[in-house]
């Protein structure tokens, strides 16, 4: 993916999600995060000036900032 400012390649950081939990305690795991898109950052230092973190949501659609 890349950066809509300058066109440098997005680095993936981290993702983003809900917390899940099991319905029952004997259920393993018993919980988890149901992922909702992926945290990117923009390395290019000439970015630096504009927003150089993004995020996708469920249908892949860049955003800017944080989730």
């Amino acid at each position: 993916m890349e950066c809509p400012y300058c066109g440098y390649e997005l680095k993936c950081t981290d993702y983003y999600g809900k917390r899940q939990i099991a319905e029952h305690y004997w259920q393993y795991p018993q919980s988890w995060i149901e992922k909702e898109g992926d945290i990117f950052k923009c390395d290019n230092e000439e970015c630096e000036m504009c927003q150089e973190n993004f995020y996708t949501d469920s249908r892949d659609e860049l955003h800017e900032g944080y989730p």
